[in-house]
């Protein structure tokens, strides 16, 4: 959701000579559907980066605030993300980070999440890449550790037009409780003490897998582009790593609809539509999460 908005502006910040600093603020609003135990959330926060001579650092904070229905599971959380990038010789584009997670969620509080991408424009007429992700929530038991590759290809044509395509495996290894047996003996029962419980469980490996097309169009000081996605996502990281999915939804596909306007060199505002289906969790249920994203970026 946010890559989208953080690279049209990023890509005019000069990568060679004096420094350049670009600031984006944003705010959004999310609404589910009514078989979701979430109710609506807020999001912000402010996407900040300074480039000079093909390397570059981004720092992004996010604080997201999530109703729930009832008013007992309300989520709070803030997300920091930190990414270093090195333009290297040929096209080729290096980039490593780190994404830490502070949530009212206890199995995904401290989460964090690595990455490594590679992205390598003009090779024959396409731009190519590839990101690795790996995250860990040490507060499950035992840890749940998720790996995602995420290839991607670009290709430009016509008059401003772009088609991307990008495709993203997840894996996780984990455990589940497969038996749970108390005994109470009778000496036991008499001094009061506590029964033994003994837990069978098992290791478990889900995998999934999803698939993306991205369209679009560069016309004067207005950019627009449209996403489709499908398959399905847990535990994704998207947008290049400053968007984490921690909590335990299978997200089911979506789709985006994006309109940036330049209204100077240095200045530039953007507005994101987006629908998304997922299974959520505390009920069961197929539900739906409408989103609204305002930005206002700015170059200097």
């Amino acid at each position: 959701m946010k890559r989208m908005i953080l690279w049209p502006l990023l890509a005019a910040v000069a990568w060679g000579g004096q420094v350049q600093t670009a600031l984006i603020p944003f705010a959004g609003y999310l609404g589910y559907g009514s078989e979701s135990a979430k109710e609506s959330g807020l999001v912000g926060g402010l996407y900040g980066v300074v480039a000079r001579d093909g390397r570059s650092l981004e720092l992004q904070y996010t604080y997201t605030d999530i109703s729930d229905r009832d008013g007992v599971d309300d989520l709070r959380q803030n997300d920091l993300t930190v990414l270093y990038a090195n333009r290297l010789d040929g096209g080729l584009l290096v980039r490593a980070g780190i994404h830490y997670v502070d949530s009212d969620d206890a199995y995904t509080d401290g989460g964090t999440a690595l990455l490594l991408g590679v992205q390598r424009s003009g090779w024959r007429g396409y731009d190519a890449g590839i990101d690795l992700y790996y995250t860990n929530y040490p507060n499950f038991d035992p840890s749940l550790d998720v790996w995602q590759v995420t290839p991607s290809v670009t290709k430009r044509f016509g008059e401003g037009w772009s088609l991307e395509a990008a495709y993203t495996f997840i894996t996780f290894r984990s455990s589940k409780i497969t038996e749970t047996v108390s005994r109470m003996g009778s000496m036991m029962s008499t001094m009061g003490r506590s029964p033994h419980t003994i837990v069978k469980s098992e290791e478990y490996t889900d995998t999934y897998h999803s698939a993306e097309v991205t369209l679009a169009r560069r016309y004067g000081a207005v950019d627009t582009s449209a996403s489709l996605w499908l398959g399905k996502q847990a535990f994704a990281v998207r947008d290049g790593g400053f968007t984490l999915y921690n909590l335990a939804e299978i997200h089911k596909g979506g789709a985006s609809l994006q309109a940036r306007y330049a209204y100077s060199e240095r200045a530039a505002v953007t507005g994101t539509l987006l629908y998304e289906r997922f299974t959520d969790t505390q009920t069961g249920d197929e539900s739906g999460m409408t989103g609204l994203l305002v930005s206002f970026g700015y170059s200097f």
